[in-house]
């Protein structure tokens, strides 16, 4: 008797029912299904299942009823169907084989919710780089929902020359969690599972983050990778990378609903019942003004896509610039400020009074080249942006450079004095070093100011090794910790946020990229917080997150503008969170010789 040959259909549909069966076999949880919601689950992910692989049936009977052409072998065509023709990627049944036989649905926390031990064989060559959300019941506001993202090994891609900072991962992946409906964007910072494979260049990689939903709507994953194998980092002098992202494969069921109960500290109608914004780093997010439930005039402007920030956990009002100075006389007479351009236009729009780059300046536009992006060479009469030392006094009608007077510490009544370094970071690009100035001393030429406030990273991470920035970063804790005692806060500015490109400026190409700033920003803050934290009062002026919680398609807008700078309605947005921070949180000024210097315990310490 001849023995019928079976089918290449066949095979395949035999090979997913085994699969299916050894599920049920090794990984059913019988317990889940006491719940009867629990079983109506189960029971309509199965039909999904079986309509899962109807389709797969379906493109299997397409292909394989073709003619058989018996000089490409007999099993030719299923690995062509599978990478190119298989109507849904395999990750998409990897997603449903962890919703049928996956964690116990209770589990939210990523560390609590195992890792399926088939994410480790996935392979670039049969599946994309997938997102999984391990557990997508609705949650309520303020819950977090555990987001992964799995990187198939794809060893013919990888590099010799870029390496990952100390722990840091080879792939850098922009991911967000977006509202359906607000549009919010809630940034995914992902970090590697505990598993050596992580740390191989040419394994899988599985990323995880448990993020925080504090509105109300149903979320989704958007997101690409925007660099393997570590060339998010040209460290060392090596050219930044091509940016050209690889897509992300969300299954359909990837989204989760946050509720609200009513009981919602994060509500918009109750926004207006937090108290005042005290932290410069409060994490927030952006909302249209047509969604807000009150007055927009209750909180400062929108920037130019009539998009307003309002942190989580504290209330922004909206300061003008008259009573920044005034706040500033009083309880800031004196301050220090080192940073770059970015400062620079920060400083502008104070010492303009809001004028610079508004809607009411009758000198700027607000869609001028010095508004967007680079105000270099535009002519400022308060003071000239080229000076790399300027003393500026601020009162309630404005600011103004001086002559260097001869008692810098006696600032005039109602007013407040700034010290101005100009510098590009701790890099090797200023000229003189920047070391010069700490060496000649600045408190006795400067007095000893209520604030200095220190803005690093943008230059650092475009022109710096790691280990330079480390070895110049010791110096800088080394000068500060000679020049201001404790009677001074420490305001430390982050560089301003980066994506969506890498630099092409010719000759000099800045080393810049979006994982490799985050990683600058960290380093500075948590030296700061490592030397200064018991002694002296820190605030973090988080710059950075303001602009990466935008939706991404503003963010890209960036692209345009080489320097990275913000525009000039982000500039007033990061000012008024600046002013807020400082005007909602001061103690009535005491002159240096009545302050308690010694007393470190008395001391409140932003953590």
């Amino acid at each position: 008797m001849t023995l019928l040959r079976p089918s290449k259909r066949m095979l395949a549909l035999v090979a997913v029912v085994v699969v299916v069966c050894i599920h049920i076999v090794f990984y059913w949880k019988p317990a889940e299904l006491h719940d009867v919601d629990g079983m109506h689950r189960v029971d309509d992910e199965l039909h999904r299942a079986g309509d899962e692989l109807h389709r797969v049936d379906d493109g299997l009977h397409r292909v394989t009823d073709r003619p058989h052409d018996d000089t490409n072998g007999p099993h030719t065509e299923f690995p062509s169907l599978i990478h190119h023709h298989m109507p849904i990627p395999l990750s998409s049944h990897w997603s449903l084989l962890d919703k049928l036989f996956g964690p116990s649905t209770l589990a939210t926390k990523c560390h609590d919710i195992p890792i399926p031990s088939y994410y480790w064989t996935a392979k670039d060559a049969f599946t994309p780089a997938f997102v999984a959300l391990p557990n997508a019941q609705p949650i309520q506001v303020g819950s977090t929902v555990c987001v992964r993202v799995i990187v198939p090994a794809k060893p013919q891609r990888a590099s010799v020359v870029y390496t990952p900072m100390p722990d840091t991962p080879w792939d850098s992946i922009l991911i967000d969690m977006v509202g359906t409906t607000n549009n919010v964007s809630v940034p995914v910072r992902l970090q590697m599972t505990n598993d050596v494979r992580n740390t191989r260049r040419d394994d899988v990689h599985v990323y995880e983050a448990d993020v925080e939903l504090r509105d109300a709507d149903e979320y989704r994953p958007r997101g690409y990778i925007e660099f393997r194998d570590a060339e998010w980092n040209p460290d060392g002098g090596l050219l930044p990378v091509d940016y050209v992202p690889e897509p992300l494969y969300v299954p359909e069921s990837a989204r989760v609903e946050a509720v609200d109960d009513g009981s919602s500290m994060y509500s918009l109608d109750r926004y207006l019942e937090l108290p005042l914004c005290t932290d410069p780093a409060a994490e927030g997010r952006w909302i249209h003004t047509d969604m807000l439930p009150f007055d927009p005039h209750l909180v400062p402007e929108p920037e130019n896509h009539n998009l307003v920030w309002l942190p989580y956990t504290c209330r922004l009002q909206r300061i003008t610039y008259t009573d920044f100075a005034s706040c500033l006389a009083t309880a800031y007479p004196l301050m220090h400020w080192y940073g770059d351009s970015n400062l620079r236009r920060s400083l502008k729009k104070i010492v303009s009074m809001g004028d610079w780059c508004s809607f009411n300046s009758t000198s700027n536009a607000t869609e001028t080249r010095s508004c967007l992006c680079e105000d270099y060479q535009d002519p400022f009469m308060p003071f000239d942006a080229r000076y790399r030392e300027l003393i500026i006094d601020i009162d309630q009608t404005g600011g103004q450079a001086l002559m260097q007077p001869t008692e810098f510490a006696l600032v005039p009544d109602n007013t407040a004095r700034v010290y101005l370094h100009k510098w590009e970071g701790l890099s090797t690009r200023n000229k003189p070093a920047w070391t010069q100035g700490f060496d000649a001393r600045i408190t006795p030429q400067y007095g000893n100011p209520q604030v200095a406030l220190i803005s690093l990273t943008n230059w650092d991470a475009a022109f710096s090794s790691r280990a330079y920035f480390a070895v110049e970063m010791q110096k800088l804790l080394d000068y500060v910790q000679v020049e201001y005692s404790n009677y001074t806060q420490l305001y430390i500015r982050t560089g301003q946020y980066y994506c969506c490109r890498t630099d092409q400026t010719p000759n000099a190409p800045r080393a810049y990229s979006r994982l490799r700033n985050a990683y600058f920003d960290q380093y500075v803050i948590d030296a700061f917080r490592e030397r200064f934290g018991h002694s002296h009062v820190i605030r973090i002026w988080n710059v950075a997150q303001v602009s990466e919680r935008l939706p991404l398609s503003v963010r890209k807008e960036t692209v345009k503008c080489p320097a990275n700078h913000a525009r000039a309605e982000v500039v007033e947005i990061e000012n008024q969170i600046l002013m807020n921070a400082m005007c909602n949180y001061f103690e009535p000024y005491v002159p240096m010789e009545q302050a308690s210097v010694g007393e470190e315990d008395d001391l409140e310490t932003d953590q």
